[in-house]
């Protein structure tokens, strides 16, 4: 599969207030359809063999994970096929701890996490999923960009159902003092508390990785202006295949999800088309 030959970005403001537009350029496609769901396996650490059975099954050899990476300096999403694992939680966040691929990097994707940190360990205990890093996990940064390294491993790991909140180790202690001491982890934290590394619209569906077929299916979370804003979805010649309302469920210094289905309106190209998530204002 190739790379996109020209893909842009952009959420502007204007006198129609927030207008998200998706550039993107048709013909070569960046993984798995955006017809995925969030994945609803339960996070395992060890894998055990299969029962030995005579009835022949199909078992699937990879899957596919959501990776919070950084767009400008807030969160991004980006959709990695890997192999299939019983300990898909340990695999996802060796994956973001991993860094984004190169062709992440060349969808506008970074990350805040250190590269030389490893993980050490993960277990889960009542909805919360404690990780344990090595000690490059908190080199100072700046409040914002350690703001950022948390959530993208909270956001990450909270997508699972069983997974609520997220404790943090280093070495196997809970640090007394992280980085610079902007942010604490004394105590589990959830998506609420790592609000500040959101941009003003996150797009969760469609995200860097993925390729569009038929109809579109955007969903995310805004914090905009009573609750509403336009979507633009525009090919690589800059035609708007989509001109949309999206009306989030909260808005006016509240967070809310959004959702978007283009069924009933312009279809994309039946080739199909390569998408990325726009930057972060």
């Amino acid at each position: 599969m190739g790379a996109l030959a020209r893909t842009t970005t952009a959420l502007a403001k204007s006198g129609r207030g927030w207008t998200l537009a998706i550039a993107v350029a048709s013909g070569s496609l960046l993984g798995a359809a955006c017809s995925m769901a969030p994945p609803t396996t339960s996070p395992t650490i060890q894998s055990s063999p299969a029962p030995s059975s005579t009835t022949t099954t199909t078992t699937p050899t990879t899957t596919t994970y959501t990776l919070y990476f950084l767009r400008g300096s807030y969160l991004g999403a980006a959709h990695r096929a890997g192999p299939a694992t019983t300990s898909i939680a340990t695999a996802t966040l060796e994956a973001l701890v991993g860094g984004p691929s190169s062709s992440e990097v060349g969808a506008g994707l970074s990350s805040a996490i250190p590269p030389a940190t490893r993980l050490l360990g993960i277990r889960m205990t009542s909805g919360t999923a404690t990780v344990d890093f090595s000690a490059a996990f908190g080199t100072a940064g700046t409040p914002r960009n350690e703001l950022a390294r948390v959530a993208q491993v909270v956001y990450t790991l909270t997508l699972f159902p069983s997974v609520k909140h997220v404790a943090f180790e280093i070495s196997g202690a809970t640090p007394s003092t992280f980085g610079s001491g902007a942010v604490s982890l004394q105590k589990p934290l959830g998506r609420t508390e790592v609000l500040g590394a959101l941009p003003t619209i996150l797009v969760e569906r469609p995200a860097v990785g993925d390729s569009l077929h038929g109809s579109v299916h955007l969903s995310g979370s805004a914090n905009v202006f009573e609750a509403q804003f336009n979507v633009q979805l525009v090919d690589g010649d800059g035609k708007v295949l989509l001109d949309a309302p999206v009306q989030a469920t909260a808005g006016s210094g509240q967070w809310g999800s959004s959702r978007r289905y283009g069924s009933g309106g312009p279809r994309l190209p039946s080739g199909g088309v390569g998408c990325r998530a726009p930057r972060g204002d």
